[in-house]
């Protein structure tokens, strides 16, 4: 499931990633040997981090078999000729995801917009089969978190984060406890869905 998440200062976002990639074998989740997903994309006054399905099968009327498609292959796509993120994007991938039935996992994106110097938005959005569900963060709304339920639930009762105004100090901050977070999850869980390298943005 992995675990993403944006998170608002005076002077700017920071947006931290994991980059782990997990597999359902025999009813089990494992990590996928063969990929290490992209999850976290910077483009003109904003970035997105995503988790949760990070390949879906695609079915085309031109082909015999459904054709799978990397999230991060069709994200990097669509910044080439759009530079942005928008309602467009999100309308293409639901029409995707919706195309075959296999796709029972859904996709979440955490977007951070700048608006101008000192004002910040943040977005949440869950795309699934034949259905989306969009949420835009209140002023009040320091951080939006999205993956792994374990790994939230720490995040959610930090009530450091909402005193921390320099973006960079809370950058460093995210990142180190969610690498903190990964190694004690590794010793104790049978299974760490979350690690990988940590990757963060800081956007002004």
């Amino acid at each position: 499931m992995s675990f993403i998440g944006i998170f608002k200062a005076k002077d700017g976002l920071a947006a931290v990633a994991d980059s782990k990639g997990s597999i359902r074998e025999n009813g089990k989740y494992v990590e996928d040997p063969g990929r290490q997903p992209q999850k976290l994309f910077p483009f003109s006054n904003g970035v997105a981090v995503t988790c949760g399905a990070n390949q879906i099968m695609m079915q085309n009327p031109n082909r015999l078999f459904p054709q799978k498609v990397n999230i991060e292959d069709f994200v990097y796509g669509y910044l080439q000729s759009k530079q942005t993120l928008d309602t467009e994007f999100f309308q293409r991938l639901l029409v995707k995801m919706s195309s075959d039935p296999s796709n029972q996992e859904p996709i979440h994106f955490l977007i951070g917009r700048k608006i101008r110097a000192g004002e910040y938005i943040l977005e949440r959005h869950q795309i699934g089969y034949h259905y989306y569900a969009e949420r835009i963060g209140l002023d009040t709304d320091l951080f939006f978190t999205a993956g792994e339920e374990l790994y939230q639930m720490v995040f959610s009762k930090m009530d450091i984060i909402a005193h921390i105004t320099s973006v960079d100090i809370l950058q460093k901050f995210a990142a180190s406890k969610l690498d903190e977070l990964i190694r004690f999850y590794d010793k104790t869980l049978s299974y760490n869905p979350v690690g990988g390298i940590i990757k963060s943005y800081i956007l002004k």
